[in-house]
């Protein structure tokens, strides 16, 4: 006689969160999580079975998402096709978190590990602050030297060490990055940074975009940003930029996408 495991399924979801009232995406104890909350609700589909999730990477408490992936494996049963899944979930999921895709895939792909990049955007508001921009964006009406930025960035692009621009330095092995492009945009009063790479280190785009802050206010010159990035040294580096303002926006699992990819208007229009 030979056992037989139990019939799977592999589903890939996409999904979109307002992170403000979150902790993050990974589950954490004592602290609300969207990973958390994701869980829970497909337990309920699955009939009170545990259903463990593994997304393209972590996103850090109150940073939005306008495309974070996800992948898990499910049981062959109960049966649940993917237009129930997506509908099922949109209604027992908070406002703060919605489904956009759901789909089945193969047993060997993998939300992260199958990767060809990420997109992310940090949005800076010129404008009067509102409570509804304040929520998505960095107020910042004096970021104002666009043409310095876009100088300053031209330091970043490219594959370096960025010690200088991660958090916690002593928790990886190595600091090298690749950045394929920094576009910045502008929308009316609303200035969005989109940082394509094949990936990034704890903090590292909020990290930049506290040092840019500085070069589009007038404080610092671009020069200065390859300095920091040269000495691979955290201290060299300016204040950490708030989690309001950041998104990630698209994952990528081909060339072609990624090569592709324009942010055609700010996160958080429709």
């Amino acid at each position: 006689m030979t056992d037989s495991a139990p019939k799977t399924r592999r589903w890939f979801m996409e999904l979109a969160y307002d992170g403000t009232d979150y902790a993050g995406w990974q589950v954490q104890p004592n602290a609300v999580t969207v990973q958390q909350v994701l869980e829970d609700k497909l337990g309920i589909i699955y009939a009170n079975q545990i259903i463990r999730t593994e997304s393209s990477g972590r996103t850090d408490a109150g940073v939005h998402a306008l495309n974070q992936t996800v992948t898990f494996t499910a049981p062959e049963r109960p049966i649940v096709e993917d237009w129930k899944l997506y509908k099922a979930l949109n209604r027992m999921l908070p406002s703060t978190i919605r489904i956009r895709e759901v789909r089945e895939v193969e047993e060997k792909f993998h939300a992260r590990f199958s990767t060809a990049g990420k997109a992310y955007t940090y949005v800076v508001n010129r404008g009067i602050p509102n409570p509804f921009t304040d929520r998505w964006t960095w107020n910042m009406s004096e970021f104002t030297e666009l043409c310095e930025v876009r100088k300053a960035v031209t330091y970043l692009v490219g594959e370096h060490d960025f010690s200088s621009f991660t958090v916690d330095r002593s928790a990886i092995d190595d600091a090298v990055r690749k950045i394929f492009r920094i576009e910045i945009q502008e929308f009316g009063d609303l200035v969005c940074l989109t940082f394509v790479g094949e990936g990034f280190l704890y903090k590292m785009v909020r990290s930049i975009m506290g040092t840019l802050a500085f070069v589009g206010t007038g404080r610092i010159k671009a020069e200065e940003v390859g300095d920091i990035l040269e000495s691979k040294n955290r201290i060299s580096c300016y204040d950490t930029a708030p989690a309001s303002g950041l998104f990630l926006v698209k994952v990528f699992y081909d060339e072609k996408s990624l090569t592709d990819f324009k942010l055609e208007k700010p996160p958080f229009w429709t």
